[in-house]
């Protein structure tokens, strides 16, 4: 599918947003300590909060800024999440805790069309669903709290090609299959990025999933037949640490672009592996959307009036100049509360 070209947003901070939320990420805990809120004691009031990855330094950072929301809101806040990403192991435990019947739900899934069917009963009986880093594909939510995953790729790119000064040869892509709506849009962006703004042949997308072991060979396999390829992107951490590999084994001296910033990825930009990575901001967006949940349920905030279904949260460009500042420091992710 193509895309217009939208208005490019500056590259530092992608919404034009700054970090308006608590950035202190130690002493966090698996459940909030629910004390009171200036609208009395709320501590009966329960929000699930269902994500993959639970040791992923991603969703840990989304964890403390979760845990930040709900201490500060008086709400009792029990997350739960799988090793890995598959379905099926997220569907076992989202119908375990369903079955819990919380006040509210937290919810991030990776296929945007497996869980409708799921959530479906569980919204129809009044129960507010708020979706950071994550969106239905049925639209049956109250907010999605996420990164512009198409535009911050789409700039990503550009400010790729000046800074690294790539102007010849061809592009590779290794991202997730496409069902996964989120992946899906970061590969496009950056495609059309370089289709729209440069002369280089962008090659046949690679589905690696989170594999760095396929990513790794795709890498490979890619700079084997294609000996002028100068850039790779990366939606993923898993590919994205294959593809390093690959561009390493090789040897070599194609732009690496990666997704997220866990710390083996920053490590591996101050050595070179990569060149960039495109750095979300999960504390915020675990916070933000434990606050909303817990003023809905508090009855401080009526779902009906809220217009905006998709907030866009701030992201920014990381390099190896910049990565050790204080403006990128809240947008490195950690494990912290995982």
């Amino acid at each position: 599918m193509t895309h217009s070209v939208r208005t490019r947003r500056s590259w530092l901070l992608g919404s034009g947003a700054v970090l308006a939320v608590p950035l202190l990420l130690a002493g966090c805990s698996s459940t909030a300590d629910p004390g009171s809120s200036e609208s009395g004691d709320t501590s009966d009031i329960t929000i699930a909060m269902v994500t993959p990855e639970s040791t992923g330094e991603f969703y840990g950072a989304m964890y403390c800024g979760a845990q930040a929301a709900a201490e500060e809101q008086g709400v009792t806040l029990n997350i739960q999440g799988t090793p890995g990403t598959s379905n099926e192991e997220l569907m076992q435990v989202l119908q375990s805790v369903l079955a819990t019947d919380p006040d509210g739900m937290l919810l991030t899934v990776w296929d945007n069309n497996a869980f409708n069917a799921t959530m479906e009963p569980y919204t129809a009986e009044g129960h507010p669903l708020v979706m950071p880093d994550s969106f239905l594909s049925d639209d049956n939510y109250i907010q999605s709290i996420r990164t512009d995953n198409y535009q911050s790729s789409y700039d990503a790119a550009v400010q790729s090609l000046t800074d690294f000064d790539v102007t010849e040869g061809k592009v590779l892509i290794v991202t997730d299959a496409p069902g996964n709506a989120v992946q899906s849009a970061r590969a496009e962006g950056f495609r059309d990025a370089i289709e729209e703004e440069s002369d280089l042949e962008v090659l046949e997308f690679q589905y690696v999933g989170g594999d760095a072991a396929e990513a790794s060979q795709a890498v490979s396999s890619a700079l084997a037949a294609n000996p002028d390829l100068s850039l790779v992107f990366s939606t993923n951490i898993g590919a994205g640490t294959g593809a390093a590999n690959g561009i390493r084994t090789a040897g070599s001296e194609a732009v690496h672009v990666g997704f997220d910033t866990a710390s083996a990825q920053v490590e591996e930009l101050r050595e070179g592996s990569y060149d960039a990575l495109i750095a979300q901001s999960p504390y915020q967006q675990g916070y933000e959307a434990t606050a909303l949940i817990s003023q809905i349920l508090k009855g401080e905030v009526d779902a009906d009036s809220i217009t905006e279904q998709v907030v866009w949260s701030p992201w920014a460009l990381v390099t190896a100049d910049n990565v050790d500042t204080d403006e990128i420091a809240p947008f490195l992710y950690t494990a912290e509360c995982s």
